[in-house]
């Protein structure tokens, strides 16, 4: 059976154990964690369905110019073939005309407005796009990394429980009950050193000479008076 004073060995492994639980943990949270690429991916696609509802916008607004250049080619056509006499209607449809280049001013204005639009809805497309591409090579590569450590870690687990296990086992049943016991509720540290000061190195305080003396000499359960952690005096 192993002594008290050889529990640090225990200790030390659970510690081991618990960094690589630890670290298993947050590189499956990272794994899991795709959110920035979803966000640069969101982006273009808003950018891509902007441009998507301009491309119809500006068509209608083209077709718009065009059927009023064929109503003021249709009046100049009226106005200069010799068939009106009327000077009254004649003014009419100067006026008609005027209305109708004032309109294809208006739809040649909103016509530039949806161009400027697509042209700078372009700019932000090609940035985003640009911006999602790395993103995407980047957590791709942040991906491949993180499934070879997860690897690796998963496959070191088993063999470290089965050495806990073996350990475990060499040490009286009251020991490990009292070890695992603080180590619950102590942050999984259940056996800590004695250093040269006589302070605990659990919680950093200075042990009595009572505690000090039983925790040097005796091959007993001695526990911090303030931490209630196995002293290990070595």
């Amino acid at each position: 059976m192993r002594s008290v004073r050889e529990l640090y060995d225990l200790q030390l492994l659970d510690w081991e154990i618990q960094q690589r639980e630890e670290e298993l943990s947050e590189v499956q949270g990272r794994i899991a964690d795709d959110s920035t690429r979803i966000q640069a991916h969101r982006r273009l696609s808003a950018i891509e369905a902007k441009l998507g509802e301009l491309g119809p916008a500006i068509r209608q607004s083209e077709r718009a110019v065009q059927e009023i250049e064929g109503r003021i080619s249709n009046l100049d056509n009226r106005m200069y073939d010799g068939s009106v006499t009327n000077p009254r209607e004649f003014e009419a449809l100067q006026e008609e005309r005027a209305n109708q280049v004032r309109n294809r001013g208006g739809e040649e204005d909103r016509l530039l407005e949806f161009m400027v639009e697509i042209e700078e809805a372009e700019e932000l497309r090609d940035r985003a796009k640009t911006a999602f591409e790395q993103i995407d090579a980047e957590r791709s590569r942040e991906l491949g990394t993180l499934e070879t450590r997860r690897e690796e870690l998963t496959s070191e687990m088993p063999e470290l429980h089965a050495k806990r296990q073996e350990i475990s086992a060499e040490y009286a049943p009251n020991i490990m009950a009292v070890y695992e016991t603080v180590r619950r509720t102590r942050g999984g540290q259940g056996a800590a050193l004695v250093d040269q000061r006589g302070m605990c190195q659990g919680c950093r305080l200075t042990i009595p000479n009572a505690e000090l003396s039983r925790a040097r000499s005796s091959e007993g359960i001695v526990q911090c008076g303030s931490c209630t952690r196995i002293l290990i005096y070595g």
